[in-house]
């Protein structure tokens, strides 16, 4: 594998958003172009600095680790967005502030 790392990504699986946050979590390390095509979405990697000793392999995985981790706290923010509304109301009840 060689520069520029590029990756292809469904969008059901790895929404923009998700992208978006994993590509910004990296700009230190390596800079992400990111496009949109049909039902996919494009990722083009180079490295950040001239002297990053990251290989082209190394970064698809650290690319891969970003978006699963990115994804699954998409996830589980969707999951549980029914439950935190319910602890919050239940939180300001306590506190006597009426909604």
């Amino acid at each position: 594998m060689t520069w520029p790392v590029t990756l292809k990504l469904d969008n059901a699986a790895y929404p923009l958003s998700v992208v978006q946050r994993a590509a910004y979590s990296l700009a230190d390390t390596v800079t992400i172009q990111v496009g949109i095509e049909a039902n996919q979405i494009s990722l083009t990697a180079h490295p950040a600095e001239a002297r990053l000793t990251l290989s082209p392999e190394q970064a698809h995985s650290l690319i891969l680790q970003h978006l699963n981790d990115f994804a699954l706290r998409d996830h589980i923010n969707r999951e549980t967005a029914g439950l935190r509304e319910v602890l919050a109301r239940a939180a300001l009840a306590g506190c006597g502030v009426s909604q």
